[in-house]
Parts: C-alpha cells; structure tokens; sequence
C-alpha cells in the first residue's frame, strides 16, 4: 500500500515511478545508468531511486534482463 498523503509528491514512489517509466519510454537503459545519473535528474537519492524501481518491478511495470531495464509490454488477449 502506497500512502498518497501527507507525502511529499517529489519523493512519492509513483511520481518518481512516472519520471522512470517517462525516461524507459524514450529508450532502455543500463541499471547502472539509471543509479548515477537519475538521482542527479531527480535531485534525489539513491534510495529513493531504488524504492521506485522495486516498485515498478513489484507492479510488473518494468523488468530487468541483467543488463538493461525496461517497460513491459502488455499483451492484448
């Protein structure tokens, strides 16, 4: 559960979640450019970037294939 007040909205998972999906609809990028240049993009922190990214991962969002992270496509039945 993600609480949605009484949160700042620029360190909320789901507005930080939104800019990385933003960014990952551009193109996929290396995790380890998501860890030293979003934090910096965001003016954030690294915790807050990684919080984002398991929570995008839990949601089924994005994945990781060991080298890249990317947006998971939906599939229509």
């Amino acid at each position: 559960m993600i609480p949605i007040k009484g949160c700042d909205p620029e360190i909320n998972v789901v507005t930080i979640g939104a800019k990385i999906l933003e960014n990952l609809m551009r193109e996929n990028v290396s995790i380890e450019y998501i860890f030293f240049s979003y934090p910096l993009e965001f003016e954030i922190s690294l915790d807050h970037i990684i919080l984002s990214l398991d929570w995008l991962f839990a949601i089924n969002a994005i994945n990781f294939d060991g080298n890249e992270v990317y947006i998971n496509e939906v599939t229509q039945p």
